[in-house]
């Protein structure tokens, strides 16, 4: 499943989206994040939720540049599915 379509997935399950936020891989995703302090994630979280999803696309893209990043996104979408 394309990553866009994940985070539409996600964003309809609001008990999935509060379940992956609390748990060690979120707050770990959510780290990587909010390297800027938060502000980046925060309008792109404010656009998803108006359902244009690619700024949080292009932040997750860039999070998986790196191996651990690859790692926990990919471990993250294994979850969920």
């Amino acid at each position: 499943m394309e990553l866009q379509e994940q985070i539409k997935k996600i964003q309809q399950n609001k008990a999935l989206v509060q379940q992956l936020m609390t748990s060690p891989d979120g707050q770990r995703l959510l780290a990587m994040l909010t390297k800027d302090g938060g502000g980046q994630l925060n309008q792109a979280a404010a656009a998803a939720a108006k359902g244009n999803t690619a700024d949080i696309v292009h932040m997750l893209a860039k999070v998986m540049q790196s191996e651990e990043g690859a790692k926990l996104v990919h471990k993250i979408n294994d979850q969920i599915n």
